[in-house]
């Protein structure tokens, strides 16, 4: 799994209510509204805004949530990369 997956964890979402990174062209982003769902992107090259290529999934806010999630994003990751998006 990527180091920057790795470290997320239900603490993790309380720095900000909305949060994003990158790993090269690969980029994330993750907001909440409340503290009972995660609402998690995936997108690349460009703005969450603008980018056409949005992956959106929800999560739960609780550790089994919150470990669905860094799964799901080393999935998409890596189909990011195997489709030579990075």
């Amino acid at each position: 799994m990527h180091p920057q997956f790795q470290m997320l964890n239900v603490r993790f979402f309380l720095r900000a209510y909305v949060y994003t990174g990158s790993i090269g062209a690969f980029r994330y982003r993750f907001a909440h509204e409340d503290t009972a769902t995660i609402h998690a992107a995936v997108y690349t090259k460009l703005c969450f805004e603008k980018a056409q290529d949005v992956i959106v999934r929800d999560f739960p806010w609780t550790e089994e949530g919150v470990a669905s999630l860094r799964q799901w994003l080393q999935e998409r990751y890596e189909a990011f990369s195997a489709e030579g998006h990075l």
